[in-house]
């Protein structure tokens, strides 16, 4: 009588399984196979925002490096709405077959799951990290109508009466700043989207329109330089070297303020590990360019050369942080 393991390696049970073992064989090579001579056409990388904002313009500085390393263009497709969320969902459910990467952020993968709680779109499980490439730090800002001229100054107003200020819309990761600064702070701040053109925002402020703005320094630091706006706070752990006279948010006593912006390069889940890991070489060797440096620089950024296991760390962190103030603040559209 055949033992239970006997049977297991009798003939009739070892042909099915060599024909798996083979097929698992094939299948592999044939990855590796396609990941050598991937890729052999244009590659498309989806920004959930608009041309000319920050996250539009590091993704055409990343790809501007990526497509000069695998040989083909890479078309930036700009898929606007919902405060990212309609680019975010079509990266997730395109093809995984490396031809469509997307420009990640702190609001696409951190924050809009719990925007929409009932969204069928799980950012964090539809798109795998490839690399970071760069971060912005945020600013607080007033107009120089205003009158006032410290931080302190402008939660003592707040404290007697309401505030506006201004983000580029509901939800996004400067709404979610105002929203914690107005809980640690006892003040009263009415926030004001600016989410069909946040472009409008700074103008609004130099008028006095807006009484505060959260913006990213980016596209502030030039009317900072000229002094049509006044920086009361930036984030960070340090002071920026961009606005070394200005405190950050945690010398003023304002805790969870460490980070900014961050952008990243990411892909649908499914794509190969292997072109996964082709993509993360390229990137890595972009940034050592000192020209990525140099455009980031200009553009008042930093490179961020974060790691898959890293970006899906600072991603779990920014998620419990802010996914616990919108459901403590009731923030959310479903």
């Amino acid at each position: 009588m055949l033992q239970p393991f006997q049977r297991a390696l009798s003939p009739r049970h070892t042909k099915p399984l060599a024909t798996i073992l083979l097929s698992v064989s094939a299948g592999a090579m044939a990855t590796m196979a396609y990941a050598d001579t991937y890729p052999t056409k244009a590659i498309r990388v989806i920004v959930p925002y608009g041309p000319g904002t920050a996250p539009d313009t590091v993704a055409r500085i990343a790809t501007d490096g990526l497509q000069k390393r695998l040989g083909q263009a890479l078309i930036i497709e700009n898929r606007t709405g919902a405060g990212g969320k309609l680019g975010t969902e079509a990266a997730a459910t395109a093809n995984a077959d490396g031809y469509t990467l997307f420009l990640g952020t702190k609001d696409s993968q951190a924050i809009l799951t719990h925007l929409y709680p009932t969204w069928s779109v799980k950012p964090n499980q539809a798109l795998k990290p490839i690399a970071g490439l760069a971060r912005i730090e945020n600013v607080l800002v007033t107009g120089r109508s205003f009158g006032t001229q410290t931080f302190a100054q402008v939660l003592a107003v707040a404290k007697t009466k309401e505030l506006t200020y201004g983000t580029p819309g509901v939800g996004t990761n400067l709404h979610l700043m105002g929203e914690s600064l107005k809980a640690q702070t006892h003040t009263k701040l009415l926030h004001i989207p600016y989410s069909k053109s946040a472009a409008e925002a700074l103008p609004a402020t130099i008028r006095g329109d807006l009484d505060l703005l959260f913006s990213g320094l980016p596209p502030a630091l030039p009317m900072l330089k000229d002094g049509r706006i006044k920086a009361l706070a930036v984030t960070g752990t340090t002071r920026s070297k961009y606005l070394p006279n200005i405190p950050t948010f945690g010398e003023l006593g304002v805790q969870g303020f460490e980070s900014g912006g961050w952008f990243g390069l990411f892909a649908p889940a499914a794509t190969p590990e292997p072109i996964l890991k082709k993509l993360e070489t390229a990137m890595t060797e972009v940034m050592k360019e000192p020209s990525y440096r140099e455009r980031l620089e200009a553009l008042s950024a930093e490179p961020w050369s974060a790691t898959p296991v890293e970006l899906t760390r600072t991603i779990d962190v920014e998620s419990q942080r802010w996914g616990s103030l919108i459901r403590e603040k009731k923030i959310g559209t479903d």
